[in-house]
């Protein structure tokens, strides 16, 4: 194409980096339903688009000549975008067009943290921030288009009530008014709250589907006696709800009921799989606790020797390891078994990577250098019983065999010291489950199912960027990014539940199947979370018997027991 045949051929030019093509597809459709002063519909070039660059054209000097010859130019101010170098290609020669040659340039700033990064170039030019409600207008009057009719308006189909910091809003459902015409295919509804400082988390575009687009895990960050949610979308009026209050979570449950438990103890609390006795650790010192004495009293002691790393349930019994190879098995009675499990030959350093206890209750423990001791309740001495060349990174045992996920990230499976099976998975693997005949592993980018009886392996992507947390189960699997984006899926792999937490979060406890989660902040407080939503948040540790009925809740100096639906239950605050 000459320059010749495009010029005056485009109204507005999108300058985006490619990770923003959602924000920049909603501007483009967004652009389109409006007119030009003439009345005619604005061409507008995004370049995978259907007015963009056609197929079999050199996309470089298609690009570059749509460039020079457009009117305007919005550019999608984002972080990635400062870090392309097309994108600051287009960003110099819009700014050296709008010098020599009377372009327009209208900066869009979709990312607040993007303005650091803003070339000293440009920074005098003020840019559009997306928080504000009403930013498309705002671009819309930039570029000298118009709208061709009165667009639909957006409402909220329930109030929104009085939150709670760290707890999940109940679903809203955002949905054009009375009379709109159906959204197009691939809309999206983004929300937002004004002030800003409130700190809305989740996720805050939604794609429209059924008519309406449903917002399941927003939640604050900040305290806010006054604030508002915002709903927008490309083509229609914003819509804008009655101002509500951000409240601190209230200090509950209270501790004065003289028929509840409280125990003189600190620690991480965790109970047995009989839901009923507590285990507390103390920095280094485990305790188990009976609930059949009024005082809940200590029953058995042990000490470990470093800081905790794994823990793991079998059908009674649990265990914890530490950073130098102790290994402490405890059952509910208070019995109590001490294992320090010598290191390899020749090796200084005695992490142990996995805990797995088997259908009978015996517990093994498997070694970053690859060895796998199997722990039998008594007195029994430790036995050696598989040495993995590739270290352990997970480990699974039933029926007499051993699942071993190596620092290679390779799945075997062994028949005593005999390998059955092996797979190639990926190079950290963070958790394995055994689900009926099915072994469920999760990656850190992908989830896997093998079949142990026809050996086919099933792989399927992450719905989250990469995992950094997860807590395999029998029934749901929970696991959670860097962000503190996560789902719960089921035997399947299918997503079953998102939720969404602070950045850091990982998951330390479930109950109900995973139905019900407990998440351990960065700042050292927890969050239970229920079929998605977060309904408590305590400054101290927290813990929820398997079962689901019962909760051990800490307050840095004390431990009560107490049931589950106390702590914030559904439709209530905690």
């Amino acid at each position: 194409m000459t320059t010749d045949q495009a010029a005056g051929q485009w109204d507005v030019f999108i300058s985006y980096a490619r990770e923003d093509y959602i924000q920049a597809k909603d501007l483009h459709d967004a652009l389109l339903e409006c007119v030009t002063a003439g009345g005619g519909t604005p061409r507008i070039y995004l370049d995978v688009s259907r007015t963009g660059t056609p197929v079999g054209a050199d996309w470089q000097n298609f690009l570059e000549d749509a460039l020079r010859n457009t009117r305007h130019v919005v550019a999608l101010y984002s972080q990635t975008y400062f870090e392309k170098g097309v994108c600051q290609w287009e960003l110099h020669e819009a700014n050296e067009l709008r010098l020599t040659k009377g372009l327009r340039f209208i900066p869009l700033l979709i990312d607040p943290g993007a303005a650091e990064k803003v070339p000293y170039v440009v920074h005098r030019i003020n840019w559009i921030p997306m928080t504000r409600p009403r930013w498309i207008d705002e671009v819309r009057e930039a570029v000298g288009l118009s709208t061709s009719a009165a667009r639909p308006g957006l409402r909220f189909d329930t109030p929104v009530g009085d939150a709670v910091v760290g707890h999940t809003l109940p679903p809203l459902t955002v949905t054009a008014g009375e009379g709109a015409a159906a959204w197009p295919a691939g809309g999206t509804v983004t929300v937002s709250a004004q002030p800003p400082d409130a700190t809305l988390t989740g996720t805050l575009t939604v794609p429209v589907s059924g008519g309406g687009a449903v917002f399941g895990d927003l939640a604050f960050r900040e305290v806010a006696a006054e604030v508002r949610l915002v709903a927008t979308a490309p083509g229609c009026e914003p819509v804008t709800t009655a101002p509500f209050q951000v409240g601190a979570p209230e200090e509950q449950p209270s501790w004065d009921a003289g028929d509840r438990p409280v125990l003189p103890v600190r620690g991480r609390p965790v109970f047995f799989p009989d839901g009923r006795t507590p285990a507390v650790l103390d920095e280094r010192t485990l305790t188990v606790h009976d609930p059949g004495t009024a005082g809940y009293e200590a029953v058995g002691t042990a000490e470990l020797r470093e800081r905790p790393r794994l823990w793991a349930h079998g059908r009674s019994r649990l265990a914890v390891a530490d950073w130098s190879g102790r290994v402490v098995a405890a059952s509910p009675s208070g019995g109590v078994q001490v294992h320090d499990l010598p290191a390899s030959d020749g090796s200084r350093l005695n992490v142990p990577g996995a805990l797995a206890f088997d259908e009978e209750d015996i517990l093994y423990a498997g070694m970053w250098s690859g060895s796998v001791w199997r722990l039998s309740s008594g007195d029994a001495d430790p036995e050696r019983v598989l040495d993995h060349p590739a270290g352990v990174q997970v480990l699974a045992a039933e029926g007499g065999r051993l699942l071993v996920g190596g620092l290679d990230g390779r799945l075997t499976e062994y028949a005593g010291h005999r390998i059955v099976d092996e797979h190639d998975l990926e190079p950290v693997l963070l958790g394995i489950a055994r689900v009926r005949n099915f072994a469920l592993v999760v990656g850190e980018q992908h989830a896997y199912r093998l079949d142990l009886t026809s050996r086919h392996l099933l792989r399927a992507t992450q719905p989250v960027t990469s995992v950094t947390g997860a807590l395999p189960g029998r029934e749901l699997t929970a696991i959670v990014d860097a962000k503190g984006q996560g789902v719960c899926f089921d035997a399947e792999l299918a997503v079953r539940v998102g939720f969404h937490a602070v950045p850091g979060a990982r998951p330390v406890g479930s109950a109900l199947d995973g139905r019900l989660l407990v998440l351990e902040y960065p700042d050292g407080s927890h969050a239970l979370v229920r079929d998605g939503r977060t309904t408590y948040v305590c400054g101290h540790p927290l813990a929820v018997s398997p079962d689901g009925r019962r909760a051990a809740v800490s307050d840095g100096r004390r431990l009560l027991i107490l049931p589950v639906e106390e702590l914030g239950g559904e439709g209530t605050q905690g």
